[in-house]
């Protein structure tokens, strides 16, 4: 997909010489362009919801209520994600304490937090809130009873150079026969997908409920931009 004229992808600097397009978007454009997709999600959500009360057929509406709930959760975790920006580090602790926050409300669920606090590339962060929140989605699908109150714990710890995030409830399990290998999903395909973006392995196991593991390695974080163009000057040596 070819980039609109003048437009210079996040992340990416003018060649040298090139002047700096006047069409490349703001810290203020970007959130209200964020804003305007998540608020696009919702609204598909909502579209998807009135077809639904529109079929008799049970399957059909079970699949539309399904792929609305997605779009919803997906526009709710986009509204979050953009305030916090791909290029700059990220505490763990607050960020998962405040997304853990939004993802249990969204899925009904009662969601704890016990997170180290390490400092992470955005990057790695974002895609690691992907995950909480298809293990979520999952959990309140299938781990409890049509309403039933159901739990959420997710724990994240440093250990040496990796990181072990583990995501588990205290619901149905996952069953002898569960391969998170031979699962095909939507769900599990996203969480796989995510995982190798993240170099990380995956673990899933039966643990008083259904647990799973992602242990990935640190990536160093690299440091802010200083806000002064202006030359660093040495410091004057004493008489």
């Amino acid at each position: 997909m070819h980039s609109p004229a003048g437009w210079i992808p996040a992340g990416q600097s003018p060649a040298p010489g090139e002047p700096r397009s006047s069409t490349q978007p703001t810290p203020d454009e970007r959130r209200e362009l964020e804003h305007r997709l998540a608020n696009s999600l919702q609204l598909a959500a909502d579209f998807l919801l009135f077809e639904q009360a529109r079929l008799q057929d049970a399957r059909a509406r079970a699949a539309l209520g399904e792929a609305a709930a997605r779009l919803s959760a997906v526009g709710q975790l986009h509204r979050f994600l953009s305030a916090h920006p791909h290029d700059a580090g990220v505490d763990l602790e607050p960020f998962l304490t405040e997304l853990c926050s939004l993802i249990g409300r969204s899925a009904g669920l009662s969601c704890s937090v016990d997170a180290d606090s390490v400092m992470i590339s955005g990057t790695d962060a974002q895609q690691i809130a992907i995950a909480i929140n298809e293990l979520a989605m999952n959990a309140a699908k299938h781990a409890y009873r049509k309403g039933e109150p159901g739990s959420l714990h997710v724990e994240c710890h440093r250990d040496g150079a990796t990181l072990r995030l583990t995501v588990s409830d205290d619901g149905a399990g996952l069953g002898h026969e569960f391969s998170a290998e031979r699962a095909t999903g939507l769900g599990m395909t996203i969480l796989k997908a995510v995982v190798r973006q993240l170099r990380g392995t995956l673990d899933a196991r039966d643990d008083h409920g259904a647990c799973f593991t992602i242990t990935l390695p640190l990536s160093p974080v690299r440091p802010e931009p200083t806000r002064s163009f202006a030359p660093r000057l040495r410091p004057l040596e004493e008489d």
